[in-house]
């Protein structure tokens, strides 16, 4: 049966995409390892990343919430690292922008309406809540990268939160999970609150990757409060979703990010821990409106995003 694919039309409007070329064997990634090394001597530590014997990699397709309530944990950059990686192997993407911020990724990433479609009818993520006649399909765009797709957010948005239409919980499910499309991974980036926008997404996830800043206690008890929320969604309508990863975001090597990355491979011990090293030109690339990995393909940040997508997404298959 072929796919009604909101995608497929969208590739109309990407005449000039950017193919995502995969990244060198050779450059500086980091080492992989089983357990989070806490005995070893300081001196003598090296940051590796954490893949348990326990894990086992997505199947395909998947959706995947980008999580922490805490602001600032890197859950914006974490979602599109994640995405170009795996446009990179050829995985057809998608990200819903559900962070209703002024400074989220609907203004970070480019995005483009097909041609002539009228103001008026340049739908986003809320009139999917509000408007039972809008669809998913409705609401997703082309980018200017090959196999990237979007579903934008503005400030408004923040009333499904005030007014949480009927149906807000499982719409998203029901969009992503009963909807025929053609899309290997979708990414949701959450935003900085527990709130309504945030329990739609964990009850349409498959797995939940948590940012955590390397050196804030806050991030860590951000996870905390999310974690409480996640066996919550479980236990009343999405008994299946797991965590699967905890990114250490602006990680650089210290003896709190060591003590902070190891709680967090205890807490979750089924989890990928992905130490993402920290980079000065995040802010460069998100003024340029382009991602880290096309604005500097060889930032220690890409190297490690993309060695976290081959992991989460392939290894071992």
């Amino acid at each position: 049966m072929p796919h009604p694919l909101p995608l497929r039309a969208m590739r109309e409007t990407q005449t000039e995409t950017v193919q995502v070329p995969r990244l060198s064997d050779d450059l500086a990634f980091l080492d992989i390892v089983t357990e989070w090394d806490m005995s070893t001597a300081y001196q003598d530590w090296k940051t590796a990343i954490v893949v348990p014997p326990t894990f086992l990699p997505a199947s395909l397709p998947r959706i995947i919430a980008i999580c922490n309530q805490k602001g600032g944990a890197g859950k914006t950059v974490t979602t599109l690292e994640l995405a170009m990686a795996l446009v990179a192997r050829g995985r057809r993407v998608r990200i819903i922008d559900a962070d209703p911020q002024h400074a989220s990724m609907s203004a970070w990433l480019q995005f483009s309406y097909p041609e002539g479609l009228p103001a008026e009818d340049r739908k986003n993520l809320k009139d999917l809540y509000f408007d039972d006649d809008v669809t998913l399909r409705d609401i997703t765009y082309g980018t200017p990268y090959e196999g990237l797709y979007f579903v934008p957010s503005f400030p408004d948005l923040t009333d499904v939160e005030s007014k949480q239409p009927t149906g807000t919980d499982t719409l998203l499910r029901f969009q992503l999970r009963e909807k025929n499309d053609d899309v290997d991974v979708t990414l949701i980036d959450c935003g900085p609150r527990l709130g309504p926008l945030t329990a739609s997404a964990l009850v349409a996830a498959h797995d939940v990757i948590i940012p955590v800043q390397a050196a804030s206690g806050l991030d860590v008890m951000g996870a905390a409060a999310l974690d409480r929320t996640i066996a919550t969604v479980k236990k009343r309508l999405n008994p299946e979703l797991r965590i699967a990863g905890v990114v250490l975001t602006d990680f650089t090597r210290s003896t709190l990010a060591r003590k902070i990355g190891g709680g967090l491979a205890k807490r979750y011990p089924d989890a990928v821990v992905v130490p993402a090293r920290q980079n000065v030109r995040i802010g460069d690339a998100q003024l340029a409106r382009q991602p880290l990995r096309i604005f500097e393909s060889a930032a220690t940040t890409v190297l490690d995003y993309d060695r976290a997508a081959d992991i989460l997404f392939t290894r071992g298959r």
